[in-house]
């Protein structure tokens, strides 16, 4: 995502949020269309779930693999 913002020439912000990351992507590319759903579940699965105290369970696991294919 911020590879395609910074071809379009935006600078993305230092964040792992993909919701606010595809604000940014929809209005710098007509074309960018993903579902605000899964990415607000990628993104708790990218951040939540590295750190302890939290952890995913196998069917979380298989939502996030099937959604980032």
């Amino acid at each position: 995502m911020k590879a395609l913002l910074i071809r379009r020439g935006v600078t993305p912000p230092k964040t792992h949020d993909l919701v606010r990351l595809d604000g940014m992507l929809r209005a710098a590319c007509s074309q960018w269309a993903w579902s605000l759903e899964d990415l607000r579940f990628l993104t708790r699965a990218a951040v939540d779930f590295r750190y302890p105290g939290e952890a995913a369970d196998k069917e979380q696991a298989v939502e996030a693999l099937a959604i980032a294919k």
